[in-house]
């Protein structure tokens, strides 16, 4: 009996000297952590819980990058998670630019100035800005970075189809930039989309023309540049006003096809034996977030998310905050500037807060649609990777 009564007496003095740790102590042994250990930590005790500054996980479902003028402003990010704006510090310097796609981390911008085109790569956490070699041209419509091979394509799409490609170094710089060669007997003509941007699958770089039509392009036979298929012919008789190619998260080529009026939105997938377009009944539990120059599809553990379609538009403006982008871990979060305690609200219950839809029957037109408000020059950023 007196060993049980030892025994006890000694856990709640364990137990009190940990829960009374100094609080710089406890500080540095967070900052020390993922941002994903942080909940449990704060779950210990109150005086623990003290210790952990707020936090807005930047991997919980893809954000949308956005920046009212491409130039020299800050960056900012909405989160349809938290339906809150959050405004990195750091300004992005890339002026006369367009965002045309991101990678995990990276984003790239195409500026022009004068009849010249220089391409920049941006890490949108360290705030490091590549610039490619400059290339003599007038315009790319579509510029498309390709991590896993240190690859950037630049492709023009008005008349004649050409492919302009810049190797990267070992150091992290560019060699300079190299046509494909194009026989103006032969023009290869497609009218492409001009809301989406290329897309590399299975090694391949795929432009989707309006009418359902592709174009591929052989890294490994540059000089051919695009080549527009046979098949598939068109997207079988479903008319959109806008189209976006993406790779879904099982690695097949998809895209999305959008009303004027937001509905209907279908979903079709390519059948690479038939080469033909087929129509995606369900998302199978994933969201898909679309209407920018990136498309991206990932699976969720968020009810209210799952097999909804999500455009950059908003039933109504949200609250904004200034942040940092901090690493940890390969974990990215926004960590509001002020240290003045911040309300962490549940997230994922504001459905309203983003324009979205299913792939159910939906109505020809929707004025709900026309009433949100839309955000110009943005782009989904996925940071889970």
């Amino acid at each position: 009996m007196e060993e049980t009564a030892t025994s006890t007496t000694s856990m709640q003095q364990e137990r009190t000297g940990w829960s009374s740790l100094p609080a710089d102590l406890l500080v540095d042994i967070v900052d020390l952590l993922p941002w994903s250990s942080h909940p449990r930590f704060a779950a210990v005790c109150k005086h623990w819980r003290s210790a952990v500054s707020p936090f807005y996980p930047g991997w919980l479902t893809p954000v949308l990058l956005n920046a009212v003028d491409i130039g020299c402003t800050n960056l900012r990010y909405y989160s349809p998670y938290h339906h809150k704006i959050f405004e990195v510090s750091s300004e992005l310097e890339t002026p006369n630019a367009k965002i045309c796609c991101t990678r995990g981390r990276h984003l790239t911008l195409c500026q022009q100035n004068d009849d010249e085109i220089t391409v920049a790569h941006v890490d949108l956490v360290t705030g490091v800005i590549r610039d490619s070699y400059p290339v003599d041209h007038d315009s790319f419509d579509f510029v498309i970075y390709d991590g896993e091979r240190r690859r950037m394509f630049g492709i023009s799409a008005v008349g004649v189809l050409q492919v302009v490609r810049a190797i990267q170094s070992d150091a992290g710089g560019w060699y300079r930039w190299e046509f494909s060669e194009f026989s103006p007997d032969e023009p290869k003509i497609i009218i492409a989309s001009p809301m989406t941007s290329p897309v590399i699958h299975r090694g391949l770089l795929y432009l989707l023309g309006v009418d359902g039509r592709l174009a591929v392009y052989d890294d490994g036979r540059h000089e051919q540049g695009l080549v527009v298929l046979d098949k598939p012919k068109g997207f079988g008789g479903l008319d959109c006003d806008d189209c976006y190619l993406f790779e879904s998260d099982e690695g097949e080529l998809m895209a999305v096809l959008m009303g004027r009026r937001g509905a209907p939105v279908r979903v079709v997938k390519l059948n690479e034996q038939e080469m033909e377009w087929e129509e995606v009944e369900s998302l199978q539990g994933r969201a898909l977030f679309t209407g920018t120059p990136t498309t991206m599809m990932v699976k969720t553990n968020f009810e209210w998310m799952q097999n909804k379609i999500f455009v950059p538009r908003l039933h109504s403006w949200p609250e904004s905050l200034q942040v940092y982008l901090e690493e940890r871990e390969g974990e990215l979060a926004f960590v509001p500037v002020s240290t003045a305690p911040v309300e962490q609200d549940g997230g994922g219950t504001r459905e309203m807060g983003i324009w979205s839809c299913g792939l159910e029957p939906q109505p020809s037109s929707s004025s709900e649609f026309w009433e949100t408000i839309k955000f110009y020059h943005s782009i989904w950023v996925d940071f889970s990777n």
